[in-house]
């Protein structure tokens, strides 16, 4: 069977305001999304928007009952559409602040540094509204091309983030205490408060070599790092035991390795150990632990790191603000946690 490719090039057009007519006009008869983009000779995903983007709701007063309906004007879905093409016009970059690209570079090149683009370009967006502000993805483009004086170095995350090779998991009889499938869904969608997972951070592999153990809070992203002389479990347990009677912490996940064998045998806290392999299923660690190596690369000894200096790192990225929150630091989202 021949199968036949067209070499010519599709062309794209916008909705008229005709086209929201006879839209309007469609959906009065009855017709679904799929019908009339089939007689408008538009995509259905085409229309499903559009009537979404014009559909207003509406009260009706019916013997005394109020009923609420959402009908759609073509009057409406234009306006949005006018409103949304003037703000999505792409600045060019002398058309944009410089005092915002000169406090910019300063901010990313703060060390230890608060913030992210996302974070600062939203930040300084909201105290200062009459400026024009590029977005985020305009000022990574800036940074990729070499338009700024801030270069992907200065941005780990930017130049470490690749393609991970598909490792099959292998078997496993290793049981350390109760599997992850038994932890509750409180804990899994995150709507109960004074849970966390618990990792790791290595400097150079070497005997005698310090690490940094770290804990996150699942539900705020605020963290707790503490130097550790070394990885025994022993030594791991002892410095949970004091951290349990610093902060609320109901649950701990752990991966499962050597070091946490003994976090079982903890006391007034609930230990959940994830499946070999998965290091997804403590998406929240390995994603600060991420964050951390900015200040903490591989293979550094950890040996001459002080507790200040660890400290200060720590608190840089709790009081980074991140759009998972609304641009809330886990800092103030942890205080209102814990007076909640």
């Amino acid at each position: 069977m021949s199968t036949n490719h067209s070499t010519k090039k599709s062309l794209y057009s916008h909705l008229s305001a005709s086209e929201r007519g006879e839209i309007s006009a469609y959906l009065r008869m009855g017709k679904n999304p799929s019908e009339i983009a089939r007689l408008l000779g538009r995509h259905r995903s085409t229309i499903s928007r559009e009537i979404k983007r014009g559909s207003v709701s509406q009260v009706q007063d019916k013997n005394g009952k109020r009923i609420y309906s959402t009908v759609y004007f073509p009057d409406s879905g234009q306006r949005v559409y006018e409103t949304n093409r003037r703000k999505s016009a792409y600045h060019k970059l002398s058309y944009c602040s410089q005092t915002f690209f000169k406090e910019l570079e300063k901010a990313l090149k703060t060390k230890p540094r608060c913030h992210s683009v996302d974070s600062f370009v939203q930040t300084y967006r909201e105290k200062h509204p009459l400026e024009v502000i590029p977005s985020t993805k305009t000022v990574y483009r800036y940074i990729k091309d070499g338009l700024l004086r801030v270069k992907p170095i200065d941005l780990p995350k930017m130049v470490s983030i690749r393609k991970r090779s598909k490792v099959t998991p292998k078997a496993t009889t290793k049981i350390l205490g109760k599997s992850i499938e038994e932890r509750p869904e409180c804990i899994n969608d995150r709507s109960e408060f004074g849970h966390w997972e618990i990792d790791l951070v290595l400097g150079k592999k070497t005997k005698g070599e310090a690490v940094v153990m770290t804990l996150v809070e699942r539900q705020t992203r605020f963290a707790i790092a503490v130097k550790l002389a070394n990885k025994q479990a022993e030594t791991i347990n002892r410095a949970v035991k004091s951290l349990l009677s610093q902060y609320p912490i109901r649950s701990i996940t752990s991966d499962n390795g050597s070091e946490f064998s003994s976090l079982s045998d903890l006391k007034g806290v609930e230990v959940y150990f994830a499946h070999p392999y998965a290091s997804h299923e403590r998406g929240t660690n390995e994603n600060f632990n991420g964050l951390l190596r900015e200040f903490l690369p591989k293979g550094v000894s950890l040996n001459s790191l002080t507790t200040e200096e660890l400290n200060h790192y720590v608190s840089a990225i709790n009081d980074r603000p991140r759009r998972l929150h609304k641009y809330k630091t886990a800092n103030i989202l942890f205080e209102l946690a814990q007076t909640a």
